[in-house]
């Protein structure tokens, strides 16, 4: 019985701690900006079937950070999976798709 009391508390835990992030959240930007296009909007829904392992902590940290296009033009943060190949590009002419108005 000892043993079986933390795995539950991990289960009964895991939805609680799930619904704790937003489902989506703006991308905060590096540096204050007048003008261009709106803080990305990323969606935890729609990335929902690579869990949060997929990219927590490796390519993101489990809190809001602002990262560039200089960042992902490196392959890092977004970039690291939208490469053209795994899911559409960073960057071209789709900036909608993530720069997504209020």
């Amino acid at each position: 019985m000892k043993r079986l009391l933390p795995l539950a508390l991990v289960l009964l835990a895991a939805p609680v701690l799930g619904a704790a992030f937003p489902a989506t959240l703006r991308i905060p930007p590096v540096r204050p900006r007048p003008t261009g296009p709106p803080p990305a909007l990323f969606s935890h829904r729609t990335h929902g079937s690579f869990a949060c392992h997929g990219c927590h902590p490796t390519m993101f940290p489990q809190q809001a950070m602002g990262f560039s296009h200089a960042d992902m033009d490196r392959g890092m943060y977004c970039a690291s999976c939208h490469d053209g190949a795994l899911a559409f590009a960073v960057g071209g002419a789709a900036c909608g798709r993530c720069h997504v108005p209020r």
